[in-house]
């Protein structure tokens, strides 16, 4: 890609990843700016944060949620493009060096990672399935990408969207770029992230996804 690239990392108490995913986005020639948000966490996030040189930070006092700590971010970017990225990726994070070299045509490209297969059983399908069934209804298309956190698009549309404060995001950014005539490219990267198996954790951070996209899609319909 011959833009620079903003990468924003939104964290919630990954004290014990965030230094390394972002020192990876520091080897990814195109990334020239880093914006590390602090979701509220109660851990040592924060002061990990406040360590690293040649980032912008910005601290949120209590938890809003991905979305709302991204909305926080946006208008701190410098660069045409952003890539999103989850802040528990550790080394894997040099994966999305795939994404930021894809070159799109115009802004009406976004980039989305497609993830390998977990290495463990999680849900039932139930989140995706609503998700893509969702989308179909509301657009008459779908998409496999859907849930990816990892994605590429310009700072333009993603500054037009209204997104929401939680897990609904992929969806809604997904959502929108579908009505926009966004070209999705879906690259496939070998990120590894923390992965919620079928126990009772697991279960609570789906079924807290399936409620929150849920509210996207009745917003949508009503």
């Amino acid at each position: 890609m011959d833009e620079n690239v903003t990468a924003i990392v939104p964290a919630f108490n990954e004290g014990d990843s965030i230094e390394e995913t972002i020192y990876a986005l520091k080897q990814i020639k195109g990334i020239t700016e880093i914006i590390a948000v602090n979701d509220g966490s109660s851990d040592n996030t924060l002061n990990i944060l406040k360590y690293i040189e040649n980032i912008k930070l910005i601290n949120i006092d209590r938890n809003h949620g991905k979305g709302y700590a991204i909305k926080v971010a946006l208008p701190h970017v410098m660069n045409q493009y952003v890539v999103l990225v989850d802040a528990d990726l550790k080394s894997s994070a040099l994966e999305i060096k795939k994404l930021v070299e894809y070159s799109p045509t115009t802004n009406k490209t976004m980039i989305v990672a497609v993830y390998p297969k977990p290495s463990k059983k999680g849900g039932f399908g139930l989140v995706k399935l609503l998700s893509r069934k969702s989308l179909y209804i509301l657009t008459s298309q779908t998409s496999d990408s859907v849930l990816s956190g990892q994605r590429l698009a310009s700072l333009d549309f993603l500054k037009q969207i209204n997104l929401p404060d939680r897990f609904g995001l992929e969806f809604k950014i997904t959502l929108e770029a579908l009505r926009s005539d966004i070209n999705i490219i879906d690259v496939p990267i070998n990120i590894r992230h923390r992965e919620t198996g079928r126990n009772i954790q697991g279960f609570i951070h789906r079924g807290k996804q399936f409620v929150n996209i849920l509210k996207v899609v009745v917003r949508e319909l009503i």
